[in-house]
């Protein structure tokens, strides 16, 4: 009941903040925006809506890090925001001043530890300070470098009573104002929600740097960060020191006597085979967030926001980018319904039009001339504008093919993305008509075959047992009889053809070692008997199909 109580008293004081940075803003007119939702483009107009996105830009600064975050969150959709505002989203800076800690005393509380049996020094001023944790240099004892990230005081609590009233918030919103239910506010909210108390946790990005760790075990060309779980929790994180530039900084590349194109490659192939191979990705892939280290090797850091995929989500998505690559339009809208949350397409017809005609432009291959940004904002697009939801990892997808293309701009602007992704649509197709993938998605039917042999003779003389005892009934429907009888009569006919083609069959087994013309040890006659006993087999079994649905 406390905890309740703390929670509520929470979201009250921070309501009051909000009501108080919302009237510093000139908030007064917000409702008019959202009831005035034209499209006009008068220039008096323009100006007004871009100082008004301004003072959204300035508020959500001031209002602190959840809205600081969900405003970065929306600036990668540009299907659902005027640009302006996008432009202002995009403007939101994650960088805050550092707060003092007395920092040996407060690693020791944490850790329950000596500070000095664990480390020779600690630099006490931060490397970099972000709204959730800021960030320290340090070295072991063993003489290794390592990074201490120190979760904020009480960001825990200030985060979770903003996202309470910004849920209370938008759902207020959606009940009123059909614009705001028109793009989804509050399911873009609850993939925010969910990814934001992931970020939180620290203890949840330790799992995932061991994770990504174990997919990328024996790759020469990544270094992935080792975590020092006796020197981290919850609110500590010791991992190891990654020397190394950004990936979009081709000088310092060259400086290190290494070839940025080959650097983007390796980055790039590094990228794909997160998304299509491990199915677990790394989802704010942005130059600060990705290092190349002296001896030509990518690094990716920062693993707090990961996207996930299903088993299922996977082979989905492989599906997609094949039918992407290759212009499919018919099916890759089939792929997108299966893929999608939520479906309300008008017109099929359409929508596979508009897909085929965003298709076409990929025949224009180098980046120099792709803008891979416009075409996944056509995407979004035409996504919203037939009220397709897609799972959250599919947005975060997009948002991190968006990044590599702006990193690919910088490095090499004449790399082919669609001969980078080829190799392993290939790679996929073998992989799954290989005997042992068919075996690993097949196992659960052969199972049930085995259990349903296994007990089908107990079954069988169950039904004798009543049979003889004189208490075996059959209950027919009499209405159903004669349709019941004549489709009986229809598969009489097709087990006498079935029939046929296991004599068939058989007979091709019994003459395939006379002597006569005979292809791969095997005579022609067995081979014409074969051919015509599987071609009965498979129609009359196609037949059956049919009959029985």
């Amino acid at each position: 009941m406390d905890g309740i109580l703390d929670r509520q008293k929470a979201k009250l004081k921070r309501a009051a903040k909000l009501m108080q940075i919302l009237t510093k803003y000139g908030f007064e007119d917000f409702k008019s925006k959202l009831d005035n939702n034209s499209d006009s483009t008068d220039e008096a107009k323009i100006a007004q809506d871009s100082a008004f996105y301004e003072r959204v830009r300035r508020a959500i600064e001031e209002l602190g890090p959840t809205y600081v975050k969900f405003g970065q969150t929306l600036s990668t959709r540009e299907d659902l925001f005027p640009s302006a505002l996008i432009k202002e989203f995009k403007k939101l800076q994650d960088n805050v001043l550092p707060e003092e800690i007395d920092l040996i005393p407060h690693l020791e509380k944490e850790l329950e530890i000596a500070v000095g049996d664990y480390f020779t020094e600690i630099d006490n001023t931060p490397i970099a300070s972000a709204s959730i944790a800021q960030t320290y240099v340090g070295k072991l004892q063993s003489g290794e470098q390592v990074i201490l990230k120190l979760k904020r005081t009480g960001i825990k609590e200030i985060v979770h009573a903003d996202l309470l009233l910004m849920k209370d918030i938008i759902e207020l919103l959606t009940n009123y104002y059909s614009v705001v239910r028109e793009i989804n506010l509050l399911h873009v909210f609850d993939a925010f929600a969910a990814s934001i108390q992931e970020e939180l946790s620290f203890t949840n990005e330790q799992k995932n740097i061991q994770l990504f760790g174990r997919n990328f075990r024996g790759n020469p060309d990544i270094e992935t960060m080792k975590v020092y779980p006796e020197l981290s929790n919850d609110n500590v994180l010791c991992i190891s020191y990654i020397e190394g530039v950004k990936i979009n900084n081709k000088e310092g590349i060259q400086a290190l006597n290494l070839n940025p194109e080959a650097i983007l490659d390796k980055c790039f192939n590094l990228y794909l085979t997160q998304m299509l191979e491990h199915g677990f990705f790394h989802a704010d892939p942005h130059p600060g967030n990705i290092l190349v280290t002296p001896t030509g090797k990518v690094s990716f850091i920062d693993l707090g926001a990961v996207a996930k995929m299903s088993p299922n989500d996977k082979d989905l998505l492989e599906d997609f980018v094949v039918y992407f690559i290759y212009k499919d339009a018919n099916r890759l809208v089939n792929t997108l319904k299966k893929m999608a949350l939520h479906v309300d397409i008008k017109d099929d017809k359409l929508l596979i039009r508009a897909f085929q005609e965003m298709l076409d432009i990929i025949n224009t291959h180098s980046l120099e001339e792709l803008d891979i940004k416009a075409l996944f904002s056509k995407f979004s697009h035409l996504l919203n504008e037939n009220n397709i939801i897609m799972p959250e990892h599919i947005y975060l997808l997009v948002k991190g093919i968006v990044l590599m293309e702006g990193i690919g701009r910088e490095l090499s602007p004449q790399i082919n993305i669609v001969d980078k992704v080829k190799p392993y649509i290939t790679k996929i197709a073998t992989q799954r008509i290989s005997p042992e993938k068919l075996l690993k998605d097949n196992v659960g039917t052969l199972w049930e075959m085995r259990r349903m042999l296994h007990s089908a003779p107990q079954s069988f003389t169950s039904i004798i047992d009543k049979f003889n005892q004189g208490e075996f009934k059959v209950s027919v429907n009499y209405r159903e009889f004669e349709r019941f009888r004549s489709q009986e009569l229809r598969n009489n006919s097709l087990n006498r053809m079935l029939v046929i083609s296991a004599v068939l069959f058989l007979g091709g087994c019994l003459l395939a070692n006379v002597e006569q013309v005979n292809y791969q040890g095997i005579s022609v006659i067995s081979w014409i008997l074969f051919a015509f006993s599987f071609a009965i087999f498979i129609k009359m079994m196609l037949k059956k199909y049919k009959l029985n649905n």
